[in-house]
């Protein structure tokens, strides 16, 4: 019986999942990390509060994500404690994080995350003229708030498309392709 069940969830498992998409977010994922531009790149988590068992999908800039790891595993910055958290980040292929610590929780805006403001953004912005232009031109920029922006960037992530916000022209959203 036990056997049957693993089987059925391999195969639900990969009947609703798309490889494809999935590595592209988890390269997105490993290159917002590793970036140190001015131009910060948006990233997806998974992520689950340990102290109340909340779970959420958080759009994050990597920085953040990466600051949320060292305070979780309370970890200085320095050399040998960045490769510590690179080899970490680089097992999170499903990009799932477990915090305890409130102090990691707040560096991602857990607490505030607004979950429904993604399902507006997808709901107003043309998702599927964006994702054309951005395969046709490789290009993509919006003048967007702050919130507003990360919910756009979240369905963007998940769609396959990596953005990021450029410290010089703050506000604006820009398409980035992933080097």
């Amino acid at each position: 019986m036990f056997s049957y069940l693993i089987i059925f969830l391999a195969t639900f498992s990969l009947a609703h999942s798309n490889p494809c998409i999935d590595e592209e977010k988890y390269l997105n994922f490993l290159s917002a990390i590793q970036n140190n531009s001015t131009n910060n790149y948006f990233a997806v988590i998974t992520v689950k509060d340990l102290n109340s068992g909340r779970v959420k999908e958080i759009c994050s800039k990597g920085n953040f994500i990466s600051g949320a790891v060292y305070r979780e595993l309370k970890l200085d910055y320095d050399s040998i404690s960045d490769k510590k958290v690179y080899d970490y980040f680089k097992l999170k292929t499903t990009r799932y994080f477990e915090f305890r610590s409130k102090a990691a929780l707040k560096n991602i805006d857990f607490y505030n995350y607004n979950e429904n403001l993604i399902k507006q953004i997808a709901s107003e912005f043309p998702i599927e003229t964006i994702c054309k232009q951005i395969d046709v031109s490789g290009q993509y920029s919006v003048e967007i708030e702050g919130k507003r922006m990360k919910a756009l960037a979240h369905v963007l992530f998940n769609r396959g498309y990596m953005t990021g916000e450029s410290s010089c022209e703050g506000g604006r959203l820009l398409f980035v392709k992933r080097k």
